[in-house]
């Protein structure tokens, strides 16, 4: 259960998250790209070595010894790095933009490899509910701002002057960096590709280092890049004020990952009291329903 993320992913009623173990946390994700990366450059390096000893003759001119100079698999494409690189951007526990990238360029440029270890299987165990912890709206400690870019609203008039607008709003009216919409979640795999391999070099990657994880998320959308749902932006926008937020409170508080971790624990409050405040909320949230 260490391994698992303990910020719940939907707000409540009275305002709330629900602190219990979820899916990975971004320690594990981050680990396990490292591991496929690791995967998929050393079959480029057994490809690139196979093909020099057929060409040198050291091993016969067959078929099969042609196709095998080929990579024979890729587990992350350019594609899905940027797709990866887009969640993990918005993620409350990311220490810097393009956090996916990094990866890449650290095992793709710097040669860093990551092995596969062996693990050994965990007996199921209890997910424990520790409680609710107080957020409001992603507004109650660190305000949350989420997708939206107050430097490129200023700039996208020049960058991107075919654009009806320097920005966007969510179907919820929360404004955002400007974003294009396709049928379901899409990344133009060309575009990925070219940044990925020959724009993101390591001036670049030393430079994004001091800048916060959320850039690089909104990035993505501002260059069209990536293509939010149609209808779903609010969606992405309340996923990215999530994860601002608990980072802005780390900051605000300065904790380590571990020690926010240890912080909602401490401080959150019951399943029962949480109930109790829903039900007490309740009748004021119909109330301010029916006056709107």
């Amino acid at each position: 259960m260490s391994r698992r993320e303990l910020v719940g992913r939907t707000l409540s009623e009275a305002g709330y998250t629900r602190i219990q173990a979820d899916t990975y946390a971004f320690s594990e994700r981050m680990t396990m790209l490292r591991m496929l990366l690791s995967i998929d450059a050393n079959e480029r390096d057994r490809a690139e070595v196979h093909s020099g000893e057929l060409a040198s003759g050291r091993i016969p001119d067959t078929e099969q010894n042609r196709e095998l100079c080929d990579p024979q698999f890729e587990f992350v494409t350019p594609q899905q790095l940027v797709a990866i690189d887009f969640f993990l951007s918005m993620h409350h526990y990311a220490p810097h933009a393009f956090p996916a990238l990094a990866v890449w360029h650290d095992v793709n440029v710097l040669g860093r490899g990551y092995a596969v270890p062996h693990i050994e299987p965990m007996p199921k165990a209890d997910i424990v509910l520790h409680g609710w912890y107080p957020v409001g709206q992603y507004n109650r400690d660190a305000p949350a701002t989420g997708l939206r870019d107050f430097d490129a609203e200023q700039w996208n008039r020049y960058l991107h002057p075919e654009r009806p607008s320097r920005y966007a709003r969510t179907t919820g009216g929360e404004q955002t960096v400007y974003f294009e919409e396709a049928s379901q979640f899409e990344v133009d795999a060309q575009s990925a590709c070219e940044f990925v391999t020959c724009s993101f070099d390591t001036a670049f990657m030393l430079e994004t280092q001091n800048r916060d994880a959320i850039e690089s998320a909104r990035f993505w959308l501002n260059e069209g890049i990536v293509k939010l749902p149609v209808g779903m932006a609010q969606r992405y926008q309340d996923m990215a004020k999530r994860g601002q937020y608990f980072s802005r409170l780390a900051q605000r508080l300065n904790l380590t990952p571990h020690e926010l971790d240890a912080h909602l624990v401490a401080n959150c409050i019951s399943e029962g009291e949480h109930q109790a405040r829903v039900r007490r909320d309740a009748p004021q949230l119909d109330l301010f329903a029916v006056a709107a």
